[in-house]
């Protein structure tokens, strides 16, 4: 085809790989590539394209067609392998990843999605069109690809560098195995691949069904299609069983590059292997990649974690999903810890590296040693063996058997079915040093590159064992990365070290800790001893406390175990090869020792039986029983009580043993022996109170033993107590101390028994005598009974203390008390106990409160007078003393006046006018104290004087109380301040002169040469006059006395138009004039400038500075500024004023600032106007009155309910009253809400009121013919509202059948505009037949037509029927409209009642869900504390918060305190948000407040680093944890506006720990050429940005009145938050008992009388009604004869007949 370009249309013509063709890559171009000409190289495609292509297959097809397939993978299923392959190619195409690098394997075998398929996804580098087409062609290796056409550069193979391991996924190799894999998984494979930095994705389906299509169709069979299409759309995609698809293709979007491979067509039984074997394939495949996932060490548990970061980037994901119910199955498999290679890392003990070099290739190596441990091989088992037959001790007797030592992975990947039995140096020998079985507990791996090659599909080596087991072959051990030589002895003395170290037979449990042996002989041997309490050995499990017999020992041992002991340090239960054990010798009464021996010299045949009864034969020859006895018959019993005193008898005991033929001898300390037993003599001393125990006990004359063998001699045991006697005397017990006067105290009186200890007292009666011995009290206590007299005791007391306060006194001479104001007074207050001594508490505060007497004002005599009332805790009396406070003599208050004005005074803030250009001279000012007296000036008072508007002041001026002339501006209007204050008192006063414009002029008498006479004098003033053509005002004429001439000041024109004006002076006869030009003056009215809302003003301002003089100033110092007053008026400096604000007037005012000082402005008026374009409110009109079914539809576009919980659309279903309110959405954030409601759409025609059912016959009377009468239509909504008012159109009336049959329609005559419509006379029509009147609408420009009006009525012939139906019709209309108002009523009621029901339910759902009281309430036990500033309170609109120490909260203490002192000036300031608050702050405290405006701070950037962070890595590691000051604030509100005050009055200050960290980080800061902030400590110092410390000035008090505070507790938080689901749970329940009662009120009025009778009234209604429908129904008719058919005609034109009939 072809086609035209126009010579200015920009084009390119790219390959499908966006490849743009020049001249020389055209030649180079293949035949029947696809192009495409796009108009530019990034331009997207608008449909998918294809491209055809060939892959004819490579000669190596035929060359190497004889290599291994899967098949032949000894015996083991080859689908793990297939699908390594397909793995292989996804780690090469991800190896130059450098993030993660992903690959997935999703089985897809649920049925609802479509047919079994395997996917194999993978996140690399994509292919491009050019290599998919080189993967399709079989056998295209990547070593002669590069011998393909205009193939790039970059697919030429380069050989990657040497890594460890050789883990350099340089696996995808020889073009075969990706085929190969497919096509034995499944029939079809479907390769979807992005390349990075391709807008395309390029798609390939290669299937053999369409091979063998293609085949018997004789076509070309390697030609296929690629789809180039964009990422994500899956419209191509029409097969159902494919369509997973679409959920694979939507993940396309977002991804830069990726390949997946989509197998389909699966073969059954690899499905059902997949499934069933899901443990065994996956863990094959983390074999083949174990050093892929895991890193080169391999999968070691014990070396690092699973979750390192040091694992490779490399993630192998599984999925497996099946049709539901069965849940997806998902594996990574670096989970997977059961493969063979993680049980051989982690079940070796020790390995052995090395390398062997052969010609040219070099072979990494590592063997492993698997001890034997306890009874049992540790060489592990591959998990897929069935072989369970090692259950018992030893079965394992060899632990690897006949298999090969070593598995070889070839690139990192395993290569399966080549193993290498071992080499000539690690092969036994028959060493005797090393058992045989040393040589079956070794495992290895051998690492290769590619220069050994391997079969295409990766099954085994070609001829890797015949290469390394040749003699040129050179080993070398690896240690530390160095080799070493003489590898066959090291690998000996390396496996004979592990066997000696590493194989334990006996394993010790029970760890109890290390000790040191003292009966070891050799020093060396005595300490470690680890300590064990159990072992295990040959099956068996032995443990303390466990009999045991010794085996070839001279004597046999008999006895327990008592620990397990082996030489050297442990931590825990280990092996070893022996040991030894402690026995406790048995029976112990006999042996009463331990024995250590070695663990082999257990019996292990001995049985616990056989010990035991020889234990037990030996323990028959101890002592059994002890009798006792008492000769002299006074016997104690168990438990008996005694007095003190009484004697202990005699005692006789006797020794019984069950053996007679032991002799035991017993030594006795006490007893008198005799041939019967031991005797004990009499026991006199038991006077000693309390529980005693009498023990009889067998001793063995050895040793003196009561115990042996840990079994205790015969013993006898009597328990008794002795108590205390009768009283015999008493004792004084000391008296608590101090004794204070007033406080009672008790004298302790102690019975004493004959013993001395306490008795029980008798009935006795104390008498106490005292008498006063200076300083002591003595007494006498005496105490007598009945029964018993008992001895008198003395007892002296001394007073030392003072009794509790009691009352204050104030000694003084002076009543009153007398101060001046300000003073301090001192009180000396004493406190008093009852007996006037002066006393003291150490908890007693004083507090004295000041309470005015005769009122808050100074007396007439100048005194203030007030009473002083003093009062303490722990006090029962206070006291009031009387002070008279006089005034101070210090300056209180000032006054200005001026001596040339007498009249002239000048009060605080006071606004006078002065001229222009003119000088207040000889201002005074007197000062006054607080009695208003006059204070004298002198020169130290006269020092603190102060002005504002001159710095020269005079000394001398100001003791005479003269202050300096003030030079009043020259431009008029213009305002300035002016303030004298006194500093030391803060006593000022200020005005503000405005400047006004007064013509002056001079007056001189000449003679006729125009010479000055100076004639005039001070009464020739009196005689002058001054005229004008307008009114003047404030004329002042006075006489220059030094020149003789008259002054004439103050002239000022009060009205008139600007232009020349002539002033008459005249003097008696002379006259002289003066033309003045005068212009506009001040502004008498604003002239204002309409601006629409929220537009802007198109005219720019031009602002021009003057000079005083109103010269143009060309300086460019200053700084032009715009506010608005009032401030709602919001605008921005721009060509522009855009104003947004409500209706109104507002001022512009320019501002200028020149040094820091304002320049007075002029300002612009404005006027804002409402944008009629604008909507600013909603308003809706709407019939109040009108009614909606329940549950239907609104037809409104938003709405709100206020008082139901329905947020649609939807009417509600409850009968009641309801406000409806509208809502426009004008932006994205305002909306207009409505307080009414307008009609709808106009939708039909109505009557305002329903008329009566017509009832008409073709009578003479009109009144029998009259169809309609005074009725009007109205133009409604659906709604009944009237509507349209401004619709145009007209009515048109027809008559038409009720029942649609052919019948004669009556005729009508009259006019829609008039107010009756009425039937003809004689007009045809059905005798009894019911007809509709239709009032159709016509004419109206509407969407949708309105819909007619219609109205029945009934046609009869004869006079008679129609009265009789027009009484029953008229009856029948009442009947139904009271029927439906009653019915109306009930449902309201009923509709109310099923309301408040579901009112009461829907809170009831709710409080329990949402307001469970036991879940508030039951966290009452929480603190709250309360906050230090309400921020509710000190929010304003002008001022933000009440000072900076409320602005933040601190969590450390510490730096709470230095932050707080580092800016402790600035605490205090008030923040505003704008410049006008600060001000009225500043002027109403007269200046002492400092303020700082939020509108004024500099709002910074980002916040900057710390100075030793610089590009995002630090320069040196900072000591002492530095961190910005500002960043330990937070703030509890307004979180930008704070960062910002912060940031101005903290900057980049810093807080580091102590002084020398400061000092350091500072030093490190400087040295890399960086400034370094002011540096806080958290122990108070200051380190300056200059580098300054030391000194008070930079070291923070203890103590300080402003410190930000601490953040509220958490629980204040949550606390508020339970305030208010209490309070939601209180109104809940308010709600719910309102509807309730409600409720109550509703249904009893339903069951009131009145209901009742008004449901009776509507039952017979009804029937009523009914009665007459029945009437109605059997009215006879008379058919009479009829004019023919004719139809009634509309009447807007004419009441005559027509002839056309309505339709």
């Amino acid at each position: 085809q072809e086609f035209e370009i126009d010579q200015q249309e920009p084009f390119v013509l790219v390959t499908t790989d966006r490849t743009v063709l020049d001249f020389d890559k055209f030649e180079d171009l293949q035949d029947e590539s696809t192009l495409h000409l796009l108009q530019n190289e990034d331009q997207a495609p608008s449909v998918a394209t294809k491209e055809c292509i060939k892959f004819t297959p490579h000669y190596d097809t035929v060359v190497k067609s004889g290599m291994y397939e899967y098949y032949a993978s000894q015996g083991q299923n080859p689908l793990p392998y297939t699908l390594a392959e397909l793995i292989d190619n996804a780690l090469s195409a991800t190896a130059k990843n450098t993030g993660m690098r992903t690959i997935e394997l999703r089985m897809l075998f649920d049925e609802t999605i479509g047919k079994p398929a395997v996917i194999v996804l993978d996140n690399g580098c994509g292919m491009t069109s050019e290599q998919l087409k080189n993967w399709a062609v079989f056998r295209l290796s990547k070593f002669n690809r590069k011998n393909v056409k205009f193939a790039s550069e970059q697919e030429g193979y380069v050989r990657p560098d040497p890594v460890p391991r050789s883990l350099n996924s340089d696996i995808s190799y020889f073009g075969v195995g990706g085929k190969q894999a497919v096509f034995y998984v499944g029939h079809s494979v479907r390769m979807i691949s992005k390349p990075a930095g391709s807008p395309n994705v390029h798609e390939l389906i290669l299937s053999e069904e369409e091979f063998k299509r293609k085949e018997r169709n004789k076509e070309e069979v390697y030609n296929g299609i690629i789809t180039n299409r964009m990422p994500g759309n899956s419209s191509h995609v029409k097969n159902d069983d494919e369509r997973f698809l679409h959920a694979l293709i939507a993940e396309e979007s977002g991804k830069a590059s990726f390949t997946a491979v989509v197998i389909t067509d699966i073969q059954p039984n690899h499905v059902t292997f997949l499934k069933d074997d899901f443990e065994v394939w996956t863990r094959q495949l983390a074999h083949i990649y174990h050093y892929y996932i895991h890193g080169v060490n391999g999968n070691d548990l014990s070396s690092h974690p699973a979750n390192s970061n040091d694992l490779p980037k490399i993630d192998i994901q599984i999925t497996l999903r099946e049709k539901p119910p069965r849940c997806p199955r998902v594996i990574n498999i670096r989970e997977v810890e059961d493969d063979m290679q993680s049980l051989y890392i982690n079940t070796a003990a020790d390995r052995f590296e090395f390398m062997a070099e052969q010609d040219g290739g070099t072979v990494e190596g590592i063997i492993r040693y698997h001890p034997f441990l306890y009874y049992k091989e540790t060489y592990p088992e591959d998990p897929s063996d069935d072989d369970d037959d090692d259950t018992e001790c030893g079965a394992q007797s060899q632990a690897r058997e006949r298999k090969p030592i070593f598995e070889c992975f070839w690139n990192g990947r395993l290569i399966p079915n080549t193993k290498v039995s071992d080499f000539y140096w690690c092969t036994w020998n028959k060493d005797p040093k090393l058992p045989e079985e040393c040589y079956r507990r070794l495992s290895g791996v051998l690492f290769t590159d590619d220069r050994f090659k391997v079969s295409n599909n990766k099954l085994t080596f070609m001829d890797l064992e015949q290469r390394l087991k040749q003699k040129e072959t050179l080993f070398t051990r690896i240690v530390k990365g160095q080799k070493q030589r003489g590898i066959e002895k090291e690998f000996k003395q390396w496996l004979q070290s592990c066997h000696e170290k590493l194989d334990k037979q006996i394993q010790f449990l029970g760890y109890k800790g290390t000790i040191t042996r003292t009966d070891v002989a050799k020093k060396k041997m005595q300490q470690p001893w680890g300590t064990f309490s159990s072992i295990q050995w040959d099956g068996k499990k032995y443990k303390a406390g466990q009999f045991v017999k010794s085996v070839k020992t001279q004597p046999i041992v008999y006895g327990k175990v008592v620990q397990f002991l082996l030489f050297g340090s442990y931590k825990g239960d280990v092996f070893a090869t022996g040991g030894e054990v402690e026995v406790a010798l048995e029976p112990q009464a006999l042996y009463e020792k331990t024995k250590t021996m070695l663990i082999s010299k257990i019996d292990q045949t001995a049985t616990d039986k056989a010990i035991k009864k020889h234990i037990d034969s030996d323990a028959t020859r101890l002592p059994d029983i002890l009798k006792v006895d008492w000769p002299e018959s006074n016997p104690w019993p168990q438990n008996a009580v005694r007095p003190a005193g009484t004697p202990f008898g005699k005692i006789l005991d006797c020794l019984h043993t069950t053996d007679s033929h032991t002799i035991v001898v017993l030594k006795s300390f006490t007893a008198q022996h005799s041939k019967w037993g031991f005797w004990f003599k009499k026991i006199d001393c038991l006077t000693d109170l309390g529980k005693y125990t009498m023990t009889l006990n067998t001793m063995l004359s050895e040793g003196n033993l009561t115990v042996l063998g840990g079994r205790s001699l015969p013993s006898y045991t009597l328990n008794f107590t002795i108590k205390e006697g009768d009283a015999e005397r008493f004792v004084i017990g000391p008296v608590s101390s101090p004794l204070v006067v007033g406080v009672p105290f008790n004298i302790p009186l102690m019975i004493k028994d004959g013993y001395d200890h306490p008795a029980k007292p008798p009935d006795l009666t104390p008498v106490l005598q005292c008498r006063l011995v200076r300083p002591l009290y003595s007494s006498k206590i005496y105490c007598s009974s009945s029964q018993t007299n008992l001895l008198a005791a003395e007892l002296k007391l001394r007073l030392c203390f003072s009794g509790k306060p009691h009352s204050l006194h104030v000694p003084r001479k002076d009543n009153p008390v007398t101060a001046m104001n300000g003073d301090p007074v001192k009180f000396n207050v004493e406190v008093h106990d009852e007996a006037g001594n002066i006393t003291a508490n150490p908890k007693q505060i004083v507090r004295c409160q000041v309470k005015t007497l005769f009122g808050p004002c100074w007396t007439d005599a100048g005194i203030f007078v007030a009473s002083v009332h003093l009062q303490t805790f722990l006090l029962t009396r206070n006291m009031t003393e009387e002070l008279e406070v006089l005034p101070s003599t210090r300056v209180s208050s000032m006054e200005l006046c001026s001596r040339d004005d007498g009249n002239l005074k000048l009060k605080n803030k006071e606004r006078i006018e002065w001229p222009a250009g003119g000088m207040l001279e000889n201002l005074f000012y007197k000062l006054y104290d607080e009695a208003g007296r006059v204070v004298p000036i002198t020169a130290e008072i006269a020092s603190k004087i102060k002005v504002n508007w001159t710095a020269k002041v005079y000394a001398e001026d100001l003791i005479r109380g003269k202050l300096p002339d003030i030079q009043v501006p020259t431009q008029v209007k213009e305002e300035r301040f002016y303030q004298v204050s006194y500093q030391d008192q803060s006593v000022s006063i200020s005005f503000t002169i405005m400047t006004l414009f007064f013509f002056c002029t001079v007056l001189d008498l000449v003679d006729q040469y125009d010479n000055v006479t100076k004639a005039l004098t001070s009464t020739c003033v009196k005689h002058l006059s001054v005229e004008a053509e307008d009114s003047l005002m404030n004329l002042c004429v006075c006489l220059q006395e030094s020149s003789g001439s008259v002054v004439v000041t103050g002239v000022r024109f009060q009205s008139g138009t600007p232009g020349p004006k002539e002033l008459c002076f005249t003097y008696k006869s002379y006259v002289a004039r003066v033309i003045v030009e005068v212009s506009p003056g001040v502004p008498a009215h604003k002239l204002t400038d309409k601006v629409l809302n929220d537009h802007g003003i198109a005219t720019p301002f031009l602002v021009q500075l003057c000079d005083e003089w109103g010269n143009p100033s060309p300086d460019q110092r200053v700084v032009v500024g715009l506010r608005c007053s009032p401030p709602t008026l919001k605008s921005r400096v721009v060509l522009l004023f855009p104003c947004c604000s409500t209706r109104g007037y507002y001022q512009l005012i320019f501002q200028g600032l020149f040094n820091k000082k304002c320049i007075s402005s002029p300002s612009v008026n404005l006027t804002v106007i409402p944008d009629p374009n604008k909507p600013v409110s909603l308003s809706v009109e709407y019939d109040t009155s009108a009614k909606f079914p329940a549950g239907g539809k609104f037809p409104v576009t938003e709405m709100i309910f206020f008082f139901l919980p329905y947020r649609d659309k939807e009417i509600p279903q409850q009968v009641g009253k309801y406000t409806i309110k509208f809502s426009l959405q004008v932006d994205k954030i305002k909306v207009l809400s409505s307080n009414q409601v307008e009609a709808n759409q106009p939708v039909k025609l109505g009557p305002d009121s329903q008329p009566p059912t017509p009832v008409v016959s073709y009578s003479e009377s009109i009144a029998g013919r009259t169809l309609v009468e005074n009725m009007t239509l109205n133009i409604m909504d659906s709604y009944g509202n009237p509507t349209g008012g401004n619709l145009d159109g007209k009515v048109n009336v027809s008559i038409k059948n009720l029942s649609g049959e052919n019948k004669p329609l009556p005729l009508f005559e009259g006019k829609t505009s008039s107010c009756q419509l009425t039937v003809m006379e004689k007009s045809p029509g059905e005798d009894g037949s019911s007809y509709t009147l239709v009032f159709k609408p016509e004419g109206f420009t509407l969407s949708t037509p309105l819909e007619p009006y219609e109205l029945l009525f009934h046609f009869y012939n004869d006079v008679e029927n129609q009265q009789k139906m027009s009484e029953l019709t008229k009856k029948k209309d009442e009947l139904t409209a009271t029927v439906g108002a009653y019915k109306n009523i009930f449902s309201t009621y009923n509709r109310l009642l099923q309301m408040l029901t579901s009112k009461i339910i829907f809170v009831c759902i709710i409080s329990p869900c949402k307001m469970c009281p036991q879940c508030v309430l039951g966290c009452s036990h929480l603190y709250l504390k309360l906050p230090p500033c309400d921020w509710s309170t000190t929010l304003c609109v002008c001022v933000w918060f009440r000072n900076v120490g409320h602005l933040a909260f601190v969590q450390d203490d510490t730096a709470a305190r230095v932050i707080s002192w580092h800016i402790y000036g600035d605490m205090d300031c008030v923040i505003t948000r704008t410049t006008e608050a600060a001000k009225r702050i500043y002027d109403s405290t007269n200046g002492r407040q400092q303020v700082m405006p939020l509108d004024t701070m500099f709002k910074g950037s980002v916040d900057r680093p710390l100075p030793h962070i610089r590009n995002g890595r630090k320069l040196f590691e900072p000591p002492g944890n530095p961190v910005h000051a500002r960043q330990l604030l937070m703030f509890p509100q307004d979180h930008d506006s704070c960062n910002n005050v912060f940031r101005s009055l903290l900057g980049e200050t810093i807080l580091i720990d102590d002084l020398d960290s400061g000092n350091s980080y500072r030093k490190a800061v400087v040295q890399n050429n960086i400034p370094c902030p002011t540096i806080l400590t958290r122990q108070g110092e200051r380190i300056s940005s200059r580098g300054k410390f030391g000194g008070a000035n930079n070291k923070a008090p203890a103590m300080l009145r402003y410190m930000f505070g601490a953040p509220y507790p958490q629980q204040y938080y949550t606390l508020q938050d339970q305030i208010g689901l209490l309070s939601e749970y209180r109104s809940l329940l308010e709600k719910k008992l309102t509807a309730e009662k409600e409720r109550s009120d509703c249904l009893q009025q339903i069951q009131s009388p009145e209901m009742l009778k008004k449901q009776q009234d509507m039952d017979e209604k009804a029937k009523q009604l009914e009665e007459i429908n029945r009437q109605c129904a059997s009215t006879p008719m008379r058919q009479l004869k009829r004019a023919p058919d004719s139809a009634g005609e509309p009447s807007g034109i004419t009441a005559k007949r027509t002839r056309q009939r309505s339709k």
